[in-house]
């Protein structure tokens, strides 16, 4: 069951926007059986949350931006659910679904790493026939998340990318700055961007 520790802060209106969009994200998990932080602590404007390990499929995308780092991606990522693998088989996925992007100079670069969750059910998934394809299993990890349930376009993504990573800075949270994650919930607008938490 999901522990949510609570810290006490000012309620300032992005907190509590913030809050609803946590609870959203966490409500949107146990209907989708998608993995549900294991720890919550809600403090700021951001939260901080552990995930547990967890198997996904990815591939790297050299694209002009997130949107279409998404769609190819995640073009190939379905293929090898639907049958693309050595197996021939079915290999069931759940959301969320995201990218990891790099950032240099303060500037988001044209390489991502598209991932799609694999069901924690899949204990050995197959291996896929296409060579740019990997199954990574993720250890046990940290991050610094910010969500948001609207939609926005490609240059607000950008900006609230960089945003956070300015805000944290402020804060002397500990914090790998090179890549960051995107994960999307839904075709709504519901998504989270995250930093690693360093040191952990």
């Amino acid at each position: 069951m999901l522990r949510i520790f609570l810290t006490v802060s000012v309620l300032f209106w992005n907190q509590l926007a913030a809050q609803n969009a946590v609870k959203e994200m966490i409500e949107l998990c146990e209907q989708d059986d998608c993995p549900e932080p294991a720890v919550v602590i809600e403090d700021k404007n951001y939260e901080e949350m552990e995930y547990r390990v967890h198997q996904m499929v990815e591939t790297e995308v050299h694209a002009v931006n997130f949107k279409s780092a998404m769609e190819i991606g995640l073009e190939k990522l379905f293929n090898y659910s639907r049958c693309g693998n050595v197996a021939g088989t079915v290999v069931p996925v759940s959301g969320p679904w995201g990218v990891y992007g790099y950032l240099e100079n303060g500037k988001i670069q044209q390489r991502f790493r598209v991932f799609v969750l694999i069901v924690p059910e899949v204990i050995n998934p197959p291996e896929p026939t296409d060579p740019t394809i990997k199954i990574i299993t993720e250890s046990p990890v940290w991050f610094y998340t910010r969500d948001f349930d609207k939609k926005v376009d490609e240059q607000q993504i950008e900006e609230r990318v960089i945003q956070f990573q300015k805000d944290l800075k402020q804060d002397n949270q500990p914090f790998i700055g090179t890549y960051f994650s995107i994960v999307v919930f839904n075709t709504h607008g519901q998504m989270g961007i995250g930093f690693e938490k360093a040191g952990e």
